[in-house]
């Protein structure tokens, strides 16, 4: 049985103008929503063989601190910074079958959409700093991912509200 933990990074600045997409880093709405969704994410009792995450700055802060708290190594991807659904369900063709639970960090609207691949029920959106756990009761091999089961779906706003 494969799980999938579909990760979108934190919530990241705009506020230096000249700064490429690639390196935007987080925001301090973004460090404490991860935080926070870091400790009740841990709480789902569902830990990751590994992180593959995009290589952006954004990701990358989010990725650490996932890592630090499962205490699993990453992987960085260049294939998933800003990739579409179908390049991110091509990536996941080509995962280890030894591995039976992988957490991709990446970026909207490609989490989204692979999200609503895998799960019947339609989102319009993956909120920043929001996770989802998605089980494959028959696969045995990531090749083999169809519709999947929801074990959660968290993000911040869930239990911290904008102040």
């Amino acid at each position: 049985m494969k799980k999938l933990i579909l990760m979108r990074h934190a919530k990241s600045s705009w506020n230096n103008p000249s700064q490429t997409d690639f390196d935007r880093p987080l925001n301090d709405r973004g460090i404490r929503d991860l935080e926070k969704i870091s400790e009740t994410v841990m709480k789902q009792n569902i830990v990751p063989d590994l992180i593959i995450s995009s290589p952006a700055l954004r990701t990358k802060i989010t990725a650490e601190k996932m890592a630090s708290v499962f205490d699993v190594s990453i992987e960085y991807n260049k294939h998933l910074y800003h990739a579409f659904d179908t390049e991110v369900l091509d990536e996941i063709k080509q995962f280890d079958d030894a591995l039976e639970c992988i957490m991709l960090v990446i970026h909207n609207p490609g989490i989204t959409d692979v999200r609503n691949y895998f799960l019947e029920e339609m989102i319009a959106n993956v909120p920043t700093s929001g996770c989802i756990a998605i089980e494959f009761e028959e696969a045995t091999s990531w090749k083999d991912l169809k519709e999947g089961k929801e074990l959660y779906f968290e993000y911040p706003k869930l239990y911290f509200p904008k102040k």
